[in-house]
């Protein structure tokens, strides 16, 4: 009898001792756990491998990711912008690009609260003459509709931006000499590609918003805008600039830009 009393009692001081099963530490000393950036950039590289067939949910993952990733702001929306790429061909498709352009472009209003006077206005100014530039290249093109729209997505963008400005740096007209002696194609600047003219304008305003995105991410990885702004606003007028720059980037692909990535990420030249 007492050799069985011993075995509870030693049975009920272990029990006692034991760490609770259930608890788990919510402490992280080593800020072992990944980043916001790198959960969505996982999961983006992940779309790839287990999504092929699925380029829109591709696209998406990789829009995520550089709404997490400003730092990486470049290499996202360019992935982002290829998998949109892999299923845009034709004159259906091309639509539907316009569209997204259209779109993007009345979703600007939380990046023009965002942006500071000198960043507002290359963002403005870039909008505005390649809307200009597409009007004079659809004036001397007998089925330009498709083109026209596009302009209007230009300029609708500088519109909305320079809501919220200081001032208007919009020119409404600007030269036309080169433009003209190269209505079809000409070669791109920053890399000697040869592309159709109004994809490397599309890709140029691309480049403009990314140099615009590239200033505005702070060293700590995240878009920097006014104290005054919350998390909420931030967040909008980042998934605003990046929807922008995915927009402009697969409608250049769509008009013939090369879709490489050596083509789109290489370093323009001095």
């Amino acid at each position: 009898m007492r050799t069985g009393i011993a075995v509870l009692l030693l049975a009920v001081t272990i029990s006692g001792c034991a760490p609770s099963a259930v608890h788990i530490s919510q402490h992280d000393p080593d800020n072992l756990r990944p980043t916001a950036c790198e959960q969505a950039w996982t999961r983006a590289r992940q779309s790839e491998r287990l999504q092929k067939d699925q380029p829109d949910s591709q696209a998406q993952a990789w829009v995520q990711a550089a709404r997490e990733c400003p730092a990486r702001l470049d290499e996202a929306t360019v992935h982002a912008a290829q998998a949109l790429a892999t299923s845009q061909s034709g004159q259906a498709d091309r639509r539907t690009a316009t569209l997204r352009l259209v779109q993007a472009a009345q979703r600007l209003d939380p990046l023009a609260k965002a942006l500071p006077t000198e960043l507002a206005d290359q963002a403005i100014t870039s909008e505005d003459r390649s809307g200009f530039e597409l009007s004079v290249l659809a004036a001397r093109k007998t089925d330009a509709a498709w083109m026209l729209t596009l302009a209007d997505a230009h300029t609708t963008a500088a519109q909305i931006l320079v809501g919220q400005a200081k001032h208007d740096p919009r020119q409404g007209v600007y030269p036309t000499t080169d433009l003209l002696a190269h209505p079809d194609e000409c070669t791109d600047p920053a890399n000697g590609i040869q592309a159709p003219t109004p994809a490397l304008i599309e890709m140029d305003t691309a480049r403009t918003l990314l140099a615009v995105g590239r200033k505005l991410n702070g060293s700590s990885g995240t878009i920097r805008t006014d104290a005054s702004q919350n998390a909420k606003s931030r967040q909008e007028a980042t998934s605003a600039l990046v929807d922008m720059i995915v927009a402009h980037l697969s409608m250049a692909m769509n008009l013939g830009y090369p879709a490489t990535s050596s083509a789109l990420l290489q370093a323009p030249k001095h």
